[in-house]
């Protein structure tokens, strides 16, 4: 019995052991000369069809063809070569004389061009080779159909619609192996933005965010959103603020302090006008935070109980702010920031204070005091923006409460799902690929349209300099020195310093 025809029954039905991994077609009985006159014209009209869009995506090459046909009509071969000659020394001339126009004109149209074309003629072997594929009731191979591909100069994205059998998943536990296929950095799955059972394909060929940003001027802050960096896009990263807490989570190295630098950036015009109120708690001795210690309101950077006085302090204002706004608006509101200033609360190694405190009293009470603001601060007013070098739940318990998270350069894929979310590693949030070289770099969840997908962002540099120049130029209105560490008995009745400034 021939190989192709042999089957075998496993519970109930027939599966074919050869014809199954291959396109099969029937085939019409045509004459072979039919057969060839019917493939050569489909090749000629798909070449056809495919001179006359390239030429209009690259128009420089569509006149140089224009031209060189033009000059065979008339003058014949020694015209076209002519033509030929001259094109290629105009094109010598003008990639030498300036290469930033015939990059953009010319080589990046052409390189894109190539790359849709390989899209298009690959797609259906690619996918069945990575296993992006589904077998019918006929046990004919099905694969997701590409339906349209946005070019770009460094990342495309292709818009597919599923098939039966396929799911998003699917595509993203094969992401590597497309981006091998495709010769690209990495491959992202995203959620479509306008139709329910297709995926976006964010197939990245250069990493723009590995190269340094200009700078952007000093701006007015939006405490709702501000603008900290640059996301994989080109376009701004707005950080959430008002409204939740922040936690950053990242590896030593993996630039947390170059965060909180550029959010200090983004606060210091508010805090010039008092709308904003920083307290700092540095557990390093003041080596991140007293190079600008004008900026804030308070700061504490001394032994265990200097820094849990300084917690309880922020849960106290928390706590009687909530207390006069209550009966009268349910949370605070930008208008009324001239009275009641957003207070944010910048914790530079959140474990320090929460986990590694050798006296257990002071931890727990430590523990007490993030808790209530992560659990009742959003309404009255108070932000904790916390940094964490290890985010398991084991040690960060109570991750789960913040409610926008950054993940910059972690260990492993674990951390990444602990810090985001279960999906996020597997639609691309490659945390434990970000290079060393490349310190403020990481992924967040990007909520617009509620859709939840992981973009890339990498903070903007501020220097010493800066931090030293937003110091002087936009110094804090007010300054606080912390408070003595109450007693059990005396914290029952509240802090009488808290409610002097809040």
């Amino acid at each position: 019995m021939r190989e192709i025809s042999t089957a075998r029954l496993w519970r109930g039905q027939t599966i074919r052991t050869r014809a199954d991994v291959m396109r099969m077609e029937r085939l019409h009985e045509r004459s072979r000369l039919i057969r060839w006159s019917l493939t050569a014209g489909w090749w000629a009209g798909w070449l056809t069809v495919m001179t006359v869009w390239g030429c209009l995506y690259v128009p420089a090459l569509g006149g140089a063809l224009t031209v060189a046909a033009l000059a065979w009509l008339a003058l014949g071969p020694w015209g076209l070569l002519v033509v030929a000659l001259v094109g290629a020394l105009v094109a010598r001339i003008w990639s030498r004389s300036s290469p930033a126009s015939w990059e953009s004109r010319v080589t990046s149209r052409l390189r894109r061009f190539a790359r849709r074309t390989r899209y298009r003629w690959s797609w259906d072997d690619v996918c069945a080779a990575t296993g992006v594929k589904a077998t019918d009731a006929s046990h004919r191979v099905i694969v997701p159909r590409l339906l349209w591909v946005s070019l770009g100069e460094h990342v495309d994205q292709l818009h597919v619609q599923l098939c039966a059998g396929v799911t998003p998943g699917v595509i993203a536990r094969q992401a590597d192996a497309l981006a091998c296929e495709w010769c690209a950095l990495e491959v992202r799955v995203l959620a479509h933005p306008s139709r329910e059972g297709w995926v976006l394909l964010r197939v990245v060929y250069r990493d723009v965010l590995a190269e340094d940003a200009d700078e952007e001027p000093l701006a007015s802050a939006d405490l709702k959103w501000l603008r900290v960096g640059r996301r994989e896009d080109g376009e701004p990263w707005w950080l959430r603020l008002m409204g939740t807490h922040v936690l950053i989570a990242g590896l030593t190295g993996a630039g947390k302090s170059g965060l909180v630098a550029a959010i200090i950036r983004a606060l210091a015009p508010a805090i010039r006008d008092g709308k904003v109120r920083l307290v700092g708690i540095d557990p390093k001795g003041g080596m991140e935070y007293r190079m600008v210690s004008e900026l804030f309101y308070m700061l504490a950077y001394g032994d265990d109980e200097h820094l849990v006085a300084a917690l309880e302090f922020a849960a106290d204002l928390m706590r009687q702010r909530a207390e006069a706004l209550g009966g009268n608006v349910r949370k605070l509101l930008a208008r009324m920031f001239g009275d009641y200033p957003l207070y944010v609360i910048l914790v530079d190694e959140l474990l320090a204070l929460t986990t590694y405190i050798a006296n257990r009293d002071l931890k727990d009470r430590a523990n007490a005091a993030v808790r209530r603001m992560l659990s009742q601060g959003r309404a009255p007013g108070v932000v904790v923006i916390g940094c964490v070098q290890d985010p398991r739940k084991e040690v960060l318990s109570f991750r789960d409460m913040f409610g926008y998270r950054v993940a910059l350069r972690l260990d492993s894929d674990v951390e990444t799902r602990m810090v985001l979310t279960d999906s996020a590693y597997d639609r691309g949030a490659r945390c434990d690929a970000i290079p060393e070289a490349c310190p403020g770099m990481g992924f967040v969840i990007d909520e617009d349209g509620g859709k939840r997908q992981p973009i890339k962002v990498r903070a903007d540099w501020v220097s010493d300099a800066e931090l030293s120049y937003l110091a002087a130029e936009y110094p804090a209105p007010e300054q606080v020195e912390v408070p003595p560490l109450a007693t059990r008995s005396k914290r029952s009745g509240g802090s009488s310093s808290g409610g002097q400034a809040a």
